[in-house]
């Protein structure tokens, strides 16, 4: 197998203490925003306390093999996505392969297929859940929202508005787009429900699916939210040869050809501002000022980088999301046995029965790498990535039983991959290790090792998300805990937006 070299050397590259733009974790969101300030001109760094780049976009080295570090679905490149977008604005291509069909649910016995064709997908779904008319009415609107939501989100890089020149900029939109806005207080099962929408069972395939991307159930999201949500099976996914490190690897290599700087194993510990200058204190003990810095931490990680007002400020904001999940991975190796044409994604519904503690989750999300990718196992064997909610207080607080609860939860999987998961019983499994909450707090150091956003909430307004531009000037934030939320696209999307704030701040 082709082991691939996950580091960036630094050639002849003088190392500054100065820059205009310093970006706080090397996620998908800072990298973008990085890159796209890079692209404009100004002098960055980047800072990253892991190995590598990627963050939950990532991939790691283990037992021979290469797995996600979080992350393992890929979309955002169609028309008015955020990929899409930053391809064409930095005049790059980044690695990927089309994958279809999009996954595989397994739900009460039945195999539901998630075509990415809508009018097939739609087809799918009455099949399995009935109520013929008022699945296609949900679907279609589903559809229609969606497409919406990716077109004004791309164009209002302000929001939600902080001022009333960026208000006055959201009248610029298209007025035939408004009709999507009621449904920013209208819930997945309210649309669904107010459309004739009655099978139970649809309502526990339909919460299983929103939790992968949005975090909640159908009842707790805003269809303004939960239709992209439900739909990005319906886009174009993706498969990154090599891993998802591969994607974060190209923008790696566009920061250092504008001159911008990555350090990794060197991340912020403190934030401290003068003036109108930031110095920001590495793991390393140095000291870097610039006059803008975007931060790409969790909300919940910023209140201890900080002090004084920034400190309260931050405190404030985390207090709003007191609750967020974490996971429980599982990186496993076997033989291929999985036939030709098998989708890569694998959704396995769970059993009342089949819940335990530390696996209190309604599903197990299943990703394989693809047949052949030997830069990921060598011929003949498949790597899959497992992952499931998890309760990030339960596994901090357990003490002497925490690695016995560990291997508990990692059995019971195994046992319902080999019981619903098509040909997994057959396959010799040649790698298992799993993973925690406390092991992500290590691994990619978010507070309590709170993972996937802030999930959605019916509470929570449209406007009612901490925003990527902070009271202090020059301090922006980007993400998945600030808006526009979770996932690959989401987080890009964010480092699209902030960066648009910081230049016009820096041009000011």
């Amino acid at each position: 197998m082709n082991q691939p070299d996950f580091e960036f050397v630094e050639i002849g590259m003088e190392k500054r203490k100065q820059f205009d733009v310093i970006v706080a974790g090397a996620g998908m969101g800072g990298m973008t925003a990085a890159v796209l300030m890079a692209e404009a001109g100004y002098s960055v760094l980047v800072l990253e306390k892991s190995h590598v780049p990627g963050g939950c976009s990532s991939s790691y080295f283990r037992k021979g093999y290469i797995f996600e570090s979080g992350a393992t679905t890929l979309t955002g490149f169609d028309e008015n996505q955020p990929l899409k977008w930053l391809e064409e604005k930095l005049e790059i291509t980044l690695p990927r392969e089309a994958i279809a069909p999009s996954m595989n649910v397994y739900l009460n016995g039945k195999m539901i297929t998630r075509w990415q064709d809508r009018e097939a997908w739609i087809n799918e779904a009455i099949k399995w859940f009935g109520e013929e008319t008022e699945q296609r009415k949900f679907w279609e609107k589903a559809f229609s929202v969606s497409d919406i939501v990716w077109k004004i989100s791309g164009k209002n890089p302000y929001f939600p508005p902080l001022d009333t020149k960026e208000w006055f900029k959201l009248l610029k939109n298209d007025v035939s787009d408004v009709w999507v806005l009621p449904y920013a207080i209208q819930s997945v099962k309210e649309t669904a429900t107010k459309m004739g929408i009655t099978n139970p069972e649809f309502f526990q395939f339909i919460d299983e699916q929103l939790m992968i991307s949005a975090q909640s159930t159908s009842t707790e999201t805003p269809f303004l939210f939960g239709a992209p949500a439900i739909t990005y099976t319906n886009y174009t996914n993706y498969y990154v040869p090599g891993g998802l490190l591969k994607l974060v690897q190209k923008l790696e290599e566009y920061l250092h050809l504008k001159n911008g700087e990555l350090h990794t194993k060197e991340g912020l510990v403190s934030i401290d501002k003068k003036g109108n200058t930031y110095n920001v204190r590495s793991s390393k003990g140095v000291i870097y000022s610039a006059p803008v810095l975007i931060s790409n931490l969790p909300v919940w990680n910023m209140e201890e980088k900080t002090s004084g007002d920034m400190a309260d400020y931050f405190r404030k904001e985390s207090e709003q999301y007191d609750e967020a999940w974490g996971a429980f991975t599982m990186g496993i190796v076997t033989d291929d046995v999985f036939p030709e044409g098998m989708p890569l994604h694998h959704q396995v519904h769970l059993d009342e029965g089949e819940k335990q503690a530390g696996l209190e989750s309604g599903s197990v999300f299943i990703s394989f790498s693809q047949k052949y990718d030997q830069d990921r196992a060598e011929e003949g064997k498949r790597v899959l990535n497992v992952s499931t909610h998890a309760v990030p207080e339960f596994w901090f607080e357990l003490n002497g039983t925490y690695e016995s609860t560990k291997e508990s939860v990692q059995e019971k999987i195994l046992s319902i991959l080999k019981k619903k998961l098509p040909y997994f019983s057959d396959a010799e499994i040649k790698v298992v290790f799993s993973s925690t909450p406390v092991s992500w707090s290590k691994w990619v150091f978010r507070k309590k090792g709170r993972v996937g956003g802030i999930p959605q909430s019916m509470t929570r307004s449209l406007l009612d998300w901490t925003p990527n531009k902070t009271p202090f000037e020059g301090l922006f934030l980007c993400g998945d805990t600030v808006y526009p939320g979770q996932g690959i696209p989401g987080v890009t999307l964010s480092g699209i937006n902030v960066s648009e704030r910081a230049k016009k701040f820096l041009n000011n």
